[in-house]
Protein backbone atom coordinates (compact mmCIF):
# COMPACT_ATOMS: atom_id res chain seq x y z
CA UNK A 1 0.00 0.00 0.00
CA UNK A 2 2.95 2.41 0.72
CA UNK A 3 4.21 2.00 -2.66
CA UNK A 4 1.72 2.90 -4.26
CA UNK A 5 0.57 5.85 -2.84
CA UNK A 6 3.66 7.72 -4.28
CA UNK A 7 2.84 5.85 -7.65
CA UNK A 8 -0.78 7.32 -7.39
CA UNK A 9 0.35 10.69 -6.53
CA UNK A 10 2.58 10.88 -9.73
CA UNK A 11 -0.40 9.58 -11.88
CA UNK A 12 -2.03 12.69 -10.44
CA UNK A 13 0.64 14.89 -11.10
CA UNK A 14 0.97 13.98 -14.20
CA UNK A 15 -2.76 14.35 -15.13
CA UNK A 16 -2.77 17.41 -13.76
CA UNK A 17 0.24 18.64 -15.59
CA UNK A 18 -1.83 17.39 -18.59
CA UNK A 19 -5.39 18.87 -18.18
CA UNK A 20 -3.17 22.49 -17.31
CA UNK A 21 -1.53 22.23 -20.54
CA UNK A 22 -4.31 20.95 -22.54
CA UNK A 23 -6.60 23.62 -21.06
CA UNK A 24 -3.58 26.47 -22.07
CA UNK A 25 -3.73 25.11 -25.73
CA UNK A 26 -7.30 25.34 -26.07
CA UNK A 27 -7.25 29.04 -24.22
CA UNK A 28 -4.45 30.26 -26.76
CA UNK A 29 -6.34 28.47 -29.23
CA UNK A 30 -9.76 30.59 -28.69
CA UNK A 31 -8.12 33.39 -28.12
CA UNK A 32 -5.49 33.74 -31.49
CA UNK A 33 -8.25 32.47 -33.83
CA UNK A 34 -11.48 34.91 -33.28
CA UNK A 35 -14.07 33.29 -34.98
CA UNK A 36 -13.28 30.08 -32.39
CA UNK A 37 -13.60 32.63 -29.93
CA UNK A 38 -16.75 34.13 -30.66
CA UNK A 39 -18.53 30.61 -31.22
CA UNK A 40 -17.12 29.47 -27.89
CA UNK A 41 -18.90 32.13 -26.04
CA UNK A 42 -21.67 31.80 -28.42
CA UNK A 43 -21.94 28.58 -27.59
CA UNK A 44 -21.31 29.22 -23.29
CA UNK A 45 -24.17 31.00 -23.34
CA UNK A 46 -26.71 28.40 -24.88
CA UNK A 47 -25.02 26.23 -22.64
CA UNK A 48 -26.21 28.28 -19.35
CA UNK A 49 -29.83 28.98 -21.16
CA UNK A 50 -30.38 24.97 -21.93
CA UNK A 51 -28.70 23.35 -19.51
CA UNK A 52 -31.56 23.89 -16.46
CA UNK A 53 -33.71 22.20 -18.97
CA UNK A 54 -31.97 18.92 -20.33
CA UNK A 55 -30.73 19.17 -16.21
CA UNK A 56 -34.67 18.88 -15.38
CA UNK A 57 -35.07 15.96 -18.31
CA UNK A 58 -32.01 13.81 -16.90
CA UNK A 59 -33.69 14.49 -13.51
CA UNK A 60 -37.39 12.67 -14.85
CA UNK A 61 -35.27 9.41 -15.77
CA UNK A 62 -34.30 10.23 -19.35
CA UNK A 63 -30.96 9.46 -20.75
CA UNK A 64 -28.29 12.55 -21.31
CA UNK A 65 -27.66 12.53 -24.79
CA UNK A 66 -31.89 11.90 -25.63
CA UNK A 67 -32.38 14.65 -23.18
CA UNK A 68 -29.80 16.83 -25.08
CA UNK A 69 -31.18 15.73 -28.53
CA UNK A 70 -34.60 16.52 -27.57
CA UNK A 71 -34.36 20.02 -26.66
CA UNK A 72 -32.43 20.67 -29.83
CA UNK A 73 -35.26 18.61 -31.62
CA UNK A 74 -37.69 21.18 -29.81
CA UNK A 75 -35.55 24.33 -30.05
CA UNK A 76 -35.57 24.01 -34.14
CA UNK A 77 -38.84 23.05 -34.42
CA UNK A 78 -39.33 26.75 -32.75
CA UNK A 79 -36.77 28.31 -34.58
CA UNK A 80 -38.09 27.19 -37.85
CA UNK A 81 -41.79 28.15 -36.33
CA UNK A 82 -40.28 31.65 -35.66
CA UNK A 83 -38.60 32.31 -38.61
CA UNK A 84 -41.45 31.44 -40.74
CA UNK A 85 -43.47 33.58 -39.18
CA UNK A 86 -41.68 36.72 -38.38
CA UNK A 87 -38.66 36.35 -41.29
CA UNK A 88 -40.85 37.69 -44.22
CA UNK A 89 -42.01 40.52 -41.58
CA UNK A 90 -37.84 41.77 -40.67
CA UNK A 91 -36.69 41.02 -44.03
CA UNK A 92 -39.43 43.71 -45.50
CA UNK A 93 -38.11 46.45 -43.10
CA UNK A 94 -35.11 45.58 -43.44
CA UNK A 95 -34.92 45.84 -47.33
CA UNK A 96 -37.32 48.52 -46.74
CA UNK A 97 -34.50 50.40 -44.31
CA UNK A 98 -31.95 49.75 -46.93
CA UNK A 99 -33.63 51.22 -49.78
CA UNK A 100 -34.51 54.58 -47.74
CA UNK A 101 -30.52 54.76 -46.78
CA UNK A 102 -29.75 56.88 -49.29
CA UNK A 103 -32.36 59.51 -48.49
CA UNK A 104 -31.65 59.29 -44.61
CA UNK A 105 -27.89 59.72 -45.45
CA UNK A 106 -28.59 62.98 -47.67
CA UNK A 107 -30.60 64.37 -44.66
CA UNK A 108 -27.59 63.60 -42.35
CA UNK A 109 -25.50 65.62 -44.59
CA UNK A 110 -27.74 68.36 -45.00
CA UNK A 111 -28.33 68.50 -41.03
CA UNK A 112 -24.34 68.49 -40.92
CA UNK A 113 -24.11 71.77 -43.10
CA UNK A 114 -27.01 73.77 -41.70
CA UNK A 115 -25.19 73.08 -38.83
CA UNK A 116 -22.07 74.38 -40.31
CA UNK A 117 -23.47 77.35 -41.84
CA UNK A 118 -24.88 78.46 -38.39
CA UNK A 119 -21.58 78.16 -36.97
CA UNK A 120 -19.81 80.50 -39.48
CA UNK A 121 -22.41 82.73 -39.65
CA UNK A 122 -22.62 83.02 -35.39
CA UNK A 123 -18.78 83.38 -35.32
CA UNK A 124 -18.69 86.10 -37.44
CA UNK A 125 -16.47 85.01 -39.84
CA UNK A 126 -13.82 83.83 -37.11
CA UNK A 127 -14.60 80.00 -37.73
CA UNK A 128 -14.92 78.28 -40.55
CA UNK A 129 -16.00 74.58 -40.87
CA UNK A 130 -17.54 72.33 -43.31
CA UNK A 131 -18.82 68.97 -41.59
CA UNK A 132 -21.31 68.37 -44.11
CA UNK A 133 -18.26 67.29 -46.41
CA UNK A 134 -16.44 66.33 -43.72
CA UNK A 135 -19.67 63.47 -42.68
CA UNK A 136 -20.69 62.80 -46.39
CA UNK A 137 -16.34 61.89 -47.34
CA UNK A 138 -16.92 59.91 -43.67
CA UNK A 139 -20.56 58.21 -44.81
CA UNK A 140 -18.97 57.54 -48.15
CA UNK A 141 -15.81 55.34 -46.91
CA UNK A 142 -17.99 53.97 -44.13
CA UNK A 143 -20.06 52.98 -46.54
CA UNK A 144 -17.63 51.53 -48.86
CA UNK A 145 -15.42 49.92 -45.92
CA UNK A 146 -18.35 48.10 -45.02
CA UNK A 147 -19.83 47.00 -48.18
CA UNK A 148 -15.71 45.22 -48.62
CA UNK A 149 -16.03 43.95 -45.92
CA UNK A 150 -19.68 42.55 -46.17
CA UNK A 151 -18.34 38.87 -47.19
CA UNK A 152 -16.23 38.58 -44.26
CA UNK A 153 -18.54 39.46 -42.11
CA UNK A 154 -21.07 37.09 -43.87
CA UNK A 155 -18.14 34.00 -43.85
CA UNK A 156 -17.49 34.93 -40.07
CA UNK A 157 -21.69 34.43 -39.19
CA UNK A 158 -22.00 31.25 -41.26
CA UNK A 159 -19.18 29.99 -39.23
CA UNK A 160 -20.32 30.15 -35.68
CA UNK A 161 -23.82 29.36 -37.11
CA UNK A 162 -22.25 26.43 -37.78
CA UNK A 163 -19.77 25.49 -34.99
CA UNK A 164 -21.77 27.27 -31.74
CA UNK A 165 -24.16 24.68 -31.90
CA UNK A 166 -21.80 21.97 -32.38
CA UNK A 167 -19.53 22.91 -29.10
CA UNK A 168 -23.00 23.95 -27.18
CA UNK A 169 -24.34 20.37 -27.84
CA UNK A 170 -20.70 18.65 -26.16
CA UNK A 171 -20.99 21.39 -23.53
CA UNK A 172 -24.03 19.70 -22.85
CA UNK A 173 -23.97 16.13 -23.28
CA UNK A 174 -20.17 16.13 -21.87
CA UNK A 175 -19.36 19.10 -19.59
CA UNK A 176 -20.60 17.80 -16.19
CA UNK A 177 -18.31 14.16 -16.96
CA UNK A 178 -15.36 16.69 -17.90
CA UNK A 179 -15.94 18.54 -15.00
CA UNK A 180 -16.19 15.77 -13.04
CA UNK A 181 -12.89 14.19 -14.23
CA UNK A 182 -10.98 17.68 -13.69
CA UNK A 183 -12.19 17.86 -10.28
CA UNK A 184 -10.54 13.86 -9.42
CA UNK A 185 -6.76 15.17 -10.42
CA UNK A 186 -7.44 18.06 -7.95
CA UNK A 187 -5.68 17.61 -4.93
CA UNK A 188 -7.37 16.65 -1.90
CA UNK A 189 -6.39 20.09 0.18
CA UNK A 190 -8.11 22.48 -2.07
CA UNK A 191 -10.49 20.04 -3.82
CA UNK A 192 -13.43 21.32 -1.70
CA UNK A 193 -12.40 24.72 -2.30
CA UNK A 194 -12.61 23.64 -5.93
CA UNK A 195 -15.77 22.20 -5.95
CA UNK A 196 -17.10 25.52 -4.21
CA UNK A 197 -15.90 27.86 -6.50
CA UNK A 198 -17.10 25.58 -9.91
CA UNK A 199 -20.37 25.60 -8.00
CA UNK A 200 -20.38 29.15 -7.39
CA UNK A 201 -19.20 30.48 -11.04
CA UNK A 202 -21.51 28.01 -12.87
CA UNK A 203 -24.07 29.51 -10.91
CA UNK A 204 -23.35 32.89 -10.55
CA UNK A 205 -22.50 32.90 -15.04
CA UNK A 206 -25.43 30.64 -15.56
CA UNK A 207 -27.88 33.62 -13.77
CA UNK A 208 -25.93 36.79 -15.03
CA UNK A 209 -26.71 35.75 -18.91
CA UNK A 210 -30.18 34.87 -17.93
CA UNK A 211 -30.75 37.94 -16.81
CA UNK A 212 -28.75 39.93 -19.37
CA UNK A 213 -30.89 38.33 -21.86
CA UNK A 214 -34.02 38.87 -20.14
CA UNK A 215 -33.52 42.29 -19.56
CA UNK A 216 -32.54 42.98 -23.38
CA UNK A 217 -36.09 41.13 -24.63
CA UNK A 218 -37.62 43.30 -21.75
CA UNK A 219 -35.80 46.34 -23.94
CA UNK A 220 -36.40 45.31 -27.28
CA UNK A 221 -40.10 44.43 -26.57
CA UNK A 222 -41.10 47.86 -24.75
CA UNK A 223 -39.30 49.84 -27.68
CA UNK A 224 -41.37 47.56 -30.03
CA UNK A 225 -44.33 48.43 -28.49
CA UNK A 226 -43.66 51.83 -28.38
CA UNK A 227 -42.65 52.58 -32.00
CA UNK A 228 -45.70 50.95 -32.92
CA UNK A 229 -48.13 52.66 -30.83
CA UNK A 230 -46.27 55.94 -32.38
CA UNK A 231 -46.97 54.81 -35.85
CA UNK A 232 -42.82 54.98 -36.15
CA UNK A 233 -41.70 53.03 -39.48
CA UNK A 234 -39.22 50.09 -39.11
CA UNK A 235 -40.67 49.13 -35.66
CA UNK A 236 -39.18 45.39 -35.98
CA UNK A 237 -35.77 46.20 -37.32
CA UNK A 238 -35.33 49.11 -34.82
CA UNK A 239 -36.18 47.38 -31.86
CA UNK A 240 -34.28 44.08 -32.46
CA UNK A 241 -31.07 46.41 -33.12
CA UNK A 242 -32.25 48.40 -29.52
CA UNK A 243 -32.48 44.75 -27.57
CA UNK A 244 -28.74 43.67 -29.17
CA UNK A 245 -27.47 46.92 -28.53
CA UNK A 246 -28.48 46.83 -24.74
CA UNK A 247 -26.53 43.62 -24.10
CA UNK A 248 -23.33 46.16 -24.23
CA UNK A 249 -22.86 47.56 -20.67
CA UNK A 250 -23.20 51.94 -20.90
CA UNK A 251 -22.81 52.25 -24.44
CA UNK A 252 -25.22 50.18 -25.63
CA UNK A 253 -28.45 51.75 -24.78
CA UNK A 254 -27.27 55.19 -26.47
CA UNK A 255 -26.01 53.29 -29.38
CA UNK A 256 -29.43 51.43 -30.00
CA UNK A 257 -31.40 54.41 -29.81
CA UNK A 258 -29.33 56.70 -32.34
CA UNK A 259 -30.98 54.91 -35.37
CA UNK A 260 -34.44 55.39 -34.07
CA UNK A 261 -34.06 59.22 -33.17
CA UNK A 262 -31.69 60.04 -36.82
CA UNK A 263 -34.65 58.64 -38.89
CA UNK A 264 -37.36 60.67 -36.84
CA UNK A 265 -35.40 63.77 -37.15
CA UNK A 266 -34.29 63.36 -40.49
CA UNK A 267 -38.04 62.60 -41.06
CA UNK A 268 -39.55 65.39 -39.34
CA UNK A 269 -36.96 67.56 -37.54
CA UNK A 270 -37.61 69.00 -34.21
CA UNK A 271 -41.30 68.05 -33.83
CA UNK A 272 -43.81 66.06 -31.86
CA UNK A 273 -42.78 62.62 -33.92
CA UNK A 274 -39.17 62.99 -32.39
CA UNK A 275 -40.26 63.96 -29.31
CA UNK A 276 -42.29 60.47 -28.84
CA UNK A 277 -39.67 58.45 -30.32
CA UNK A 278 -36.76 59.73 -27.35
CA UNK A 279 -39.79 59.17 -24.77
CA UNK A 280 -39.87 55.58 -26.55
CA UNK A 281 -36.19 55.20 -25.48
CA UNK A 282 -35.94 56.60 -22.37
CA UNK A 283 -38.97 55.03 -21.19
CA UNK A 284 -37.10 51.96 -22.08
CA UNK A 285 -34.50 52.63 -20.19
CA UNK A 286 -35.80 54.13 -17.52
CA UNK A 287 -38.04 50.45 -17.04
CA UNK A 288 -34.56 48.54 -16.89
CA UNK A 289 -32.61 50.47 -14.78
CA UNK A 290 -35.70 51.25 -12.12
CA UNK A 291 -36.77 47.73 -12.28
CA UNK A 292 -35.67 45.02 -14.46
CA UNK A 293 -31.60 45.61 -12.78
CA UNK A 294 -32.48 46.54 -9.43
CA UNK A 295 -34.80 43.18 -9.40
CA UNK A 296 -33.09 40.82 -12.17
CA UNK A 297 -29.34 42.03 -12.61
CA UNK A 298 -28.17 43.40 -9.68
CA UNK A 299 -28.63 40.50 -6.99
CA UNK A 300 -26.98 37.94 -9.58
CA UNK A 301 -23.46 40.20 -9.73
CA UNK A 302 -22.12 41.79 -7.03
CA UNK A 303 -19.85 43.93 -8.30
CA UNK A 304 -19.31 48.14 -7.42
CA UNK A 305 -20.10 50.16 -10.31
CA UNK A 306 -16.13 51.38 -10.45
CA UNK A 307 -15.45 47.58 -11.02
CA UNK A 308 -17.76 47.21 -13.68
CA UNK A 309 -16.62 50.62 -15.57
CA UNK A 310 -12.74 49.35 -15.29
CA UNK A 311 -13.91 45.84 -16.52
CA UNK A 312 -15.75 46.89 -19.27
CA UNK A 313 -12.66 49.44 -20.41
CA UNK A 314 -10.36 46.75 -19.94
CA UNK A 315 -12.41 43.99 -21.83
CA UNK A 316 -13.32 46.38 -24.49
CA UNK A 317 -9.48 47.11 -25.42
CA UNK A 318 -8.68 43.61 -25.08
CA UNK A 319 -11.13 42.24 -27.37
CA UNK A 320 -13.54 45.25 -28.78
CA UNK A 321 -17.58 44.48 -28.18
CA UNK A 322 -16.88 40.73 -27.78
CA UNK A 323 -14.66 41.89 -24.89
CA UNK A 324 -17.20 44.33 -23.34
CA UNK A 325 -19.91 41.71 -23.60
CA UNK A 326 -17.76 38.92 -21.26
CA UNK A 327 -16.23 41.33 -19.07
CA UNK A 328 -18.99 41.39 -16.57
CA UNK A 329 -19.28 37.86 -15.50
CA UNK A 330 -15.40 37.41 -16.17
CA UNK A 331 -15.24 39.42 -13.64
CA UNK A 332 -17.78 38.11 -11.17
CA UNK A 333 -15.95 34.92 -11.74
CA UNK A 334 -12.10 36.63 -10.19
CA UNK A 335 -14.10 38.17 -7.77
CA UNK A 336 -15.61 34.85 -6.61
CA UNK A 337 -12.16 33.11 -6.64
CA UNK A 338 -10.42 36.30 -4.93
CA UNK A 339 -13.26 35.99 -2.13
CA UNK A 340 -13.28 32.11 -2.03
CA UNK A 341 -9.39 31.53 -1.89
CA UNK A 342 -8.91 34.34 0.99
CA UNK A 343 -11.46 33.12 3.03
CA UNK A 344 -10.07 29.78 2.23
CA UNK A 345 -6.49 30.98 3.42
CA UNK A 346 -7.72 32.68 6.81
CA UNK A 347 -9.73 29.89 8.04
CA UNK A 348 -6.42 27.96 7.72
CA UNK A 349 -4.86 30.19 9.46
CA UNK A 350 -6.97 31.22 12.33
CA UNK A 351 -8.89 27.79 12.80
CA UNK A 352 -6.31 26.29 14.73
CA UNK A 353 -6.12 29.26 17.16
CA UNK A 354 -9.12 29.24 17.66
CA UNK A 355 -10.01 25.57 18.13
CA UNK A 356 -10.63 24.38 22.07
Amino acid sequence: MGSLKPQWRRKNRIQFVAFGCALALAIIAIFIFKNLLLSFVVSVVAAYLLSPVVSYLEGRGINRLAAVLAVYFVLTIALVISITALFPLLANQFYSLRASLPHYLNGLTKLFDSFSTTLNAGSGGTIHVDIGNRARDWLTNSSTQLAGSLPGYLSDSITVLLLAPLLSFFLLKDGQSISRKALHIVPNSIFELTLSLQSQITAQIGQFIRARLLESAIVGLVVLIGLWIVGFPFPIVLALFAGVANVIPYLGPLAGAIPGCLIAFVNAGLGAKLFFVVLVYVAAQLIDIFFIIPLVVARVVDLHPITVILAVILGSKALGILGMLISIPVAAAIKVIVVSIYRHLTDDVTGPTLAP
